[in-house]
């Protein structure tokens, strides 16, 4: 909506009723290697959410002054390794975990244009900031893990913008709010003939959402091959 329909298109109204739908928020997310028996010290293949909120409200991080960093409100963490029952982590037990949370998106975008790697000095010491922090909150869940700690490397929704150019860095695409799921136009069958819309967008937020809508996009294009497909499976 906002970058491949021509002009004629992306002025009507059923477009602008998309694009005035805001974006979900932007993440950080804390890259670990490990060497050890993580599960010994509470890893599992399993999600972990942690909060330290009651607020429901509140989903990003504050992080207006490097110099007086709170706790992030959620931690989402996930060691991958584990997930694939194939993976053999050899004598050294090398295995991987990620740690995401919300962030907002205007802190980051003063560096807007700058080159992945080369974004300055500013940028790299504000990034530091941010990873100890966010280490040293998930060591607090997760203590075991510090010993075996082996690699830490952080992104940003810089980063994000990058390599997967959502917009705004927006980790879900379009923020999951009553608006967005009401609104008649985010559907597989577009507007425009030949033209189908695939992903969360179209159904719900994450990895399962996005499968589904690409499911919606396929049963849209073609009903009797997706239900072959389907029912193949």
């Amino acid at each position: 909506m906002q970058r491949l329909l021509p002009r004629e298109v992306a002025d009507t109204r059923w477009a602008a009723s998309v694009r005035a739908l805001p974006p979900a928020p932007a993440h950080v997310c804390l890259y670990l290697g490990f060497k050890g028996d993580i599960r010994s010290a509470g890893a599992g293949a399993s999600n972990q959410w942690y909060y330290d909120t009651w607020d429901t409200e509140v989903d990003a991080w504050d992080i207006a002054d490097p110099e007086r960093l709170p706790d992030a409100p959620v931690l989402y963490c996930s060691f991958p390794s584990l997930k694939d029952p194939a993976y053999d982590p050899g004598p050294e037990q090398r295995h991987t975990g990620e740690v995401v949370t919300f962030v907002p998106w205007d802190r980051f975008s003063g560096w807007l244009g700058t080159r992945w790697m080369r974004r300055g000095d500013d940028y790299d010491q504000f990034k530091k900031v941010l990873q100890d922090h966010l280490l040293a909150q998930f060591l607090k869940k997760l203590p075991g893990l510090g010993p075996m700690l082996d690699h830490v490397e952080l992104s940003t929704p810089l980063s994000t913008e990058t390599f997967a150019r959502p917009m705004q860095g927006s980790i879900y695409g379009i923020l999951p709010t009553p608006e967005r799921f009401a609104n008649p136009y985010l559907r597989p069958r577009s507007k425009i003939p030949g033209l189908f819309f695939a992903g969360s967008e179209v159904a719900t937020v994450g990895v399962i959402g996005a499968m589904m809508g690409g499911a919606l996009a396929a049963a849209a294009v073609d009903p009797l091959g997706a239900t072959r497909l389907l029912r193949g499976l």
